[in-house]
């Protein structure tokens, strides 16, 4: 009976070696998944920091639109007041300009006027001359 006992041996050394033979690949495979997981959780972690700052970023973003927007009112606002008052400027000038036309008409006339009055002047002295020539000294 001595036959079964090295056969059972060998069995059982080969179980051993399959068994640390398995063992090792259960380590590998182990190994290899712990990285593998550890590189996603890496990944995720660098998408989520990511994303944090996405949307930190988005928010100042809109902060900053509300600010333009607002400044955008402001400014309408402004340029309907300054619209207004070039309105206003415009009509003034207009006036200012139809004064002065005025005025350069109303000089015209009194520069003719004053000719006249010289023309006449000129004549009465004239005549007053010839009045006092005729008078007996």
């Amino acid at each position: 009976m001595a036959t079964p006992d090295p056969i059972l041996s060998a069995i059982a050394r080969l179980e051993e070696r399959l068994v640390e033979r398995f063992d090792g690949w259960k380590r590998e495979l182990q190994l290899d998944l712990d990285g593998r997981f550890d590189a996603v959780h890496h990944r995720l972690d660098r998408l989520e920091q990511e994303y944090q700052m996405i949307k930190a970023g988005l928010a100042r973003l809109e902060a900053d639109v509300g600010t333009l927007k607002a400044d955008l009112g402001i400014l309408k606002a402004d340029v309907g007041t300054l619209k207004a008052d070039v309105g206003t400027l415009k009509a003034s000038v207009g006036r200012l300009e139809a004064r002065m036309e005025q005025e350069r008409s109303e000089r015209a006339d009194l520069r003719e006027q004053a000719l006249e009055f010289r023309r006449r002047l000129g004549e009465l002295e004239s005549r007053v001359q010839e009045i006092e020539d005729r008078l007996p000294r």
